[in-house]
């Protein structure tokens, strides 16, 4: 042979193949040139048998006679291309690695029993009597096989339950896989090859985690020793139930498959391997679950939608939906909470489920402190859902946690019902088992709350409407009366930019310039006219009521008219609901220095007493500015008390010597008094001149009402001269 480092690569590589012809010319006609069959039976010696075959330590052929050959019906290239192990049902992986280890420690050869798969799938049984030799320089089993004709007497029992398994083993519908010490499959029945999609003579053999079967977990990556579930079976030497694994198709698509996995032990309790049963996830009891939740879910949120549109109030739809969360969920407690002014606790407004009793021992707030911190705190600070996997675990859940566990309260939901930026409160569901609220569930129950939020809000928006229209009423009226009775300038405006006039007095209109004294400002924005008005920073004022809710004004502000003259006011701009339901800004301004005498409304009651005037003064009660007509009319005339009156006003009033603490009632006459009281309760803070009609069906009193020169918030102060009482 010529220097290999001189020639070229075309003459490399024709010397490579002279000596392949070489090599084969040597060989036998079977391909086994390096292995001599008479050497090898002479190298066993006195071992009797039909069938030869030559292992490595690993159990891989490389040399197979041609009686083993007819006896299990493969070629010589399969023998080639397999393992012992994967063809003989006795012998693992494991125990033939073991079997090895003892063989070359011993000075003789060892004797095993032996079930080989056929190529047909039948089972060859034979006895084989292995020993460990060196041959030709490298290191072999050599093992000598007889067919056994009969199973011995003492063997009969464990044959027929092998039997028995077998016949279990490719009887059941699911895949069932059986792996040694390794994880290195020794077994597998039809089912589970073709969940695998591969031959079982690629599969015997092979570790469970082989690419071959292409098993991914949920993000994609290849199901490793760690996450693979007959793996983890064999490690933690435990149980496992309905671990899901996903397979890749060749198309891409994914295959979910259940895997059950057990560890397997010997009769002395070693552990010899694991075994999985393999099940395709919507064939198992699990899918049909999951199935019948999914349609759970669908009836819920198809209920709640129908409940949304055609429920009753907003007590009739916290109710029902609550009852129906318990209805198709199974929940042992769903409950709505509620929070109230100056209150930083959760009050509950509607509740359902056999565990309604639990709300009525705990407490739950939204502070810092620690009943306020939990998952219910949270979610109403945060405005976010919180999930509660195991209320018996969880920290923050500490102060409920004795009377959850007594309750069976294990996991919870607590979602905020917001709709437009505004809270309606909390809903609060309770599970019995643990990690309840997850997946497809979480989703559905967050979207039906925000629909039970949109019919909340629809329904107190209604409410609040209809509220409103009453309140236009008493606006209408109050702006009536006050057209009528009040030398005031009164006017309506549009409660955003650029502020258009709805209404306006003539008092209003006599404030400004042609040609809008003459016509009116019915329509116009205030941008067009505000120059004219005494009022330079009127369209500021109208902004600053508009961004607010509380009432502006001035008693005694100082202006400066065109011809450098200082005019003296008292104005209030205030917010006010209009018959349409959109609020609207109110108006009312009074000249305090264009009077005289007894008709300047600066004028207080004498406590003295003045037998030319009546001089009275009113405490009334505190009413909020949206309550009913019929509430604010009510609390005034039944809890309103006369604090002082004088002599003029006794007699005219026809009272008694002692009216201190007596109800306003005695005063007027209700039915006569109503339209004018609507506009007192609106324009109490204007110091206006009234009409006051007069009870004994007479002239009416020319009054004056403002506030109370004792400075209380809530006094009236009335004042009539004599003339005009006489």
């Amino acid at each position: 042979m010529s220097d290999l480092t001189r020639l070229t690569k075309a003459e490399l590589i024709s010397e490579i193949e002279r000596l392949q012809s070489k090599y084969e010319e040597c060989s036998d006609a079977g391909g086994n040139g390096k292995f001599d069959e008479d050497e090898l039976f002479q190298l066993a010696g006195e071992i009797e048998g039909d069938e030869l075959f030559l292992v490595t330590e690993t159990g891989r052929f490389v040399f197979v006679n041609d009686g083993m050959l007819d006896q299990l019906g493969y070629t010589r290239e399969q023998m080639m291309e397999t393992a012992l192990p994967r063809i003989d049902r006795l012998n693992s992986r494991a125990q033939w690695l073991g079997r090895v280890s003892r063989l070359k420690q011993a000075d003789g050869p060892e004797v095993f029993d032996s079930e080989q798969i056929t190529q047909e799938g039948n089972i060859a049984y034979k006895e084989i009597t292995a020993q460990y030799v060196n041959y030709r320089s490298r290191n072999y089993v050599l093992c000598v096989g007889r067919e056994v004709e009969e199973v011995e007497e003492v063997s009969r029992p464990a044959a027929s339950v092998r039997t028995r398994e077998e016949t279990l083993l490719q009887m059941t519908s699911d895949g069932v896989m059986i792996v040694d010490t390794r994880g290195t499959i020794t077994q597998t029945n039809a089912a589970a090859d073709r969940l695998l999609g591969v031959a079982k003579s690629e599969v015997i053999g092979r570790s469970c985690t082989d690419t071959r079967w292409r098993l991914v977990d949920s993000a994609g990556e290849p199901l490793g020793i760690s996450s693979h579930p007959m793996m983890v079976s064999l490690v933690e030497e435990q149980q496992l139930f309905n671990r899901r694994v996903d397979m890749l198709n060749h198309d891409g698509s994914r295959r979910s498959l259940l895997v059950n996995a057990a560890p397997l032990h010997d009769a002395g309790g070693e552990l010899i391997g694991a075994i999985g049963c393999i099940r395709p996830f919507d064939d198992s009891a699990e899918r049909g679950d999951q199935l019948q939740r999914q349609r759970t879910l669908q009836a819920i949120e198809r209920d709640t939608i129908d409940l949304v549109m055609h429920g009753g109030s907003e007590a009739d739809l916290e109710r029902r939906f609550c009852q129906l969360l318990v209805r198709h969920g199974d929940y042992p407690l769903v409950w709505r909470g509620v929070t109230e002014e100056k209150d930083e606790r959760l009050h509950p407004s509607a509740s359902a489920g056999s565990q309604s009793d639990y709300l009525m021992k705990v407490k739950i707030r939204y502070d810092n402190s620690d009943h306020g911190s939990g998952p219910l705190g949270r979610a109403m600070k945060t405005g976010e859902a919180v999930a509660v996997a195991d209320t018996l675990s969880d920290p923050t859940y500490e102060p409920w946690r004795k009377q959850a566990e007594r309750s069976n309260l294990h996991s919870l939901l607590a979602i905020p019902l917001t709709h437009d930026g505004r809270n309606y409160g909390l809903l609060t569901i309770y599970a019995q088992d643990r990690n309840h609220f997850a997946g497809p569930e979480l989703k559905t129950l967050t979207l039906v709350s925000s629909l039970f939020a949109y019919g909340l809000a629809t329904r107190v928006q209604a409410a609040e409407a209809l509220a409103q229209r009453g309140q236009a009423v008493v606006g209408e009226k109050t702006l009536d009366a006050l057209h009528a009775n009040v030398t005031a300038a009164v006017a309506l405006f549009d409660d955003r930019d650029p502020f258009r006039c709805t209404s306006a007095n003539d008092s209003f209109a006599a404030l400004l310039d042609e040609p809008y004294k003459s016509t009116g400002v019915e329509g116009y924005h205030v941008t067009d006219f505000m120059y004219a008005i005494y009022h330079r920073d009127f369209y500021q004022r109208l902004h600053e009521a508009a961004e607010g809710d509380a009432m502006i004004g001035e008693d005694d502000a100082v202006f400066t008219d065109w011809q450098g003259d200082e005019m003296r006011w008292s104005w209030r701009l205030q917010r006010v609901p209009g018959e349409d339901g959109e609020d609207r800004l109110l108006y009312i301004a009074v000249r305090r220095d264009a009077q005289t005498g007894a008709e300047d409304s600066t004028v207080e009651p004498d406590s003295a007493g003045n037998d030319d005037s009546l001089q009275l003064v009113v405490e009334y009660p505190a009413v909020g500015p949206r309550s009913k007509p019929e509430t604010r009319r009510s609390s005034f005339l039944t809890e309103g008390r006369i604090s002082s009156a004088n002599a003029a006003t006794m007699r005219w009033f026809n009272l008694a010597d002692a009216v201190e603490g007596q109800p306003a009632s005695l005063l007027f006459d209700h039915a006569v008094f109503v339209d004018f009281l609507d506009a007192l309760l609106v324009t109490k803070e204007s110091g206006l001149r009234v009409a006051l009609p007069n009870p004994g069906g007479g002239s009416p009193l020319a009054c004056r009402l403002f506030l109370g020169a004792d400075g209380k918030e809530r006094s009236l102060c009335l004042v009539a001269d004599g003339g005009a009482a006489a």
